[in-house]
This record gives C-alpha cells, sequence and structure tokens, in this order.
C-alpha cells in the first residue's frame, strides 16, 4: 500500500512541478510583456489624440498600471513563497513515506 501511494504521490509532485515551473515562466513573460506594453504606452503623446482614443488609452494606461498576479481560485496569490513551501511540504511527506517504507 505504501508502495501505490508513494508512486502516486511521486507522480502527482513531478506534475506539480512542471505546472508551477510552466506558470512562472509565462508570469515573467507576461509580466516582461506587460511592463513594455505600459512604457509604450506611457510614451506616447496622447493628448494629441482623438478624445475617444484618448480616453481608452488613458482606460489601458490605469489596467496595466496594476501588477499582474496568478491566483489559486481568486483566493490566495500564487508566488515563489507558496511553491517553495509545497515542495517542501510535498519533500517532508515523501521521506516520511519512505521511512515507513523501511
Amino acid at each position: 500500500f505504501a508502495n501505490i501511494v508513494e508512486n502516486t504521490f511521486t507522480l502527482m509532485m513531478l506534475g506539480l512541478v512542471f505546472y508551477f515551473g510552466i506558470v512562472f515562466c509565462l508570469h515573467g513573460f507576461l509580466l516582461l510583456s506587460c511592463e513594455g506594453l505600459y512604457r509604450t504606452m506611457c510614451d506616447l503623446e496622447w493628448y494629441k489624440l482623438e478624445p475617444k482614443k484618448a480616453r481608452t488609452l488613458i482606460l489601458l494606461l490605469i489596467r496595466t498600471s496594476q501588477p499582474f498576479r496568478i491566483t489559486a481560485g481568486k483566493i490566495f496569490p500564487l508566488t515563489m513563497t507558496t511553491f517553495c513551501s509545497l515542495l517542501k511540504t510535498s519533500a517532508g511527506y515523501i521521506s516520511f513515506l519512505l521511512a515507513n517504507q523501511g
């Protein structure tokens, strides 16, 4: 029974490591692209645009000024600290299972 639980948990943890790795890579990419978009919009001479286009640009500036956050179920943010905490807890479970196996 312990082997089945250990194998299942190991596979689950491998999936989580890949998932969070992809999420953090995308987060970094989106953060850099949002920063570039924000800088480009700030450099535009919005006061020379038509009023309707200027309003749209100002709304975009307001929206992109807030940092991009990835959340789990819109409850708590997924940060590197959360990821490391999850890995530490998982390693504790794996070591417990290995200690009970032998």
